[in-house]
């Protein structure tokens, strides 16, 4: 990797750390802070914001967690939360399936339950979507 690219990548890590510090979550505000600067960086793929989102998602799961805020998803399927990710999103399975360079026609079959998971799939999903890689292999 160029210098260039990997000190680009750290220097947008440290600007949203300076933005928001990544440090325990204590209280609802910080939470609704914490969601809204993920739902702005989501869909960023530079590695520094995917860096950064990670450690943001594990604050942010864990506060939940501590002030009862989670929620049991046992139940649900990961074709489900797929097809609720592409929905908050807007997009169709079609619009997806090209997203991650992938033939629409598997993508379907995996959702329906007509096809099993590939490794392919299951890594472009997990990060186009960010989706941990298990909720797949349940």
């Amino acid at each position: 990797m160029p210098a260039t690219t990997k000190k680009a990548s750290r220097d947008t890590y440290y600007d949203l750390v300076r933005a928001f510090s990544l440090r325990r979550i204590t209280s609802a505000s910080e939470h609704a802070k914490a969601k809204g600067i993920f739902r702005r960086l989501g869909d960023k793929t530079d590695r520094g914001t995917r860096e950064y989102v990670d450690v943001l998602v594990d604050l942010i799961v864990d506060y939940e967690k501590r002030a009862g805020l989670t929620f049991d998803t046992s139940h649900v399927t990961a074709a489900d939360l797929v097809r609720h990710k592409i929905e908050q999103r807007g997009m169709s399975v079609s619009a997806l399936a090209k997203e991650i360079g992938m033939a629409q026609s598997n993508l379907s079959q995996m959702l329906n339950g007509t096809r099993g998971w590939s490794k392919t799939a299951i890594r472009s999903l997990s990060k186009f979507l960010y989706i941990r890689a298990e909720r797949f292999l349940a």
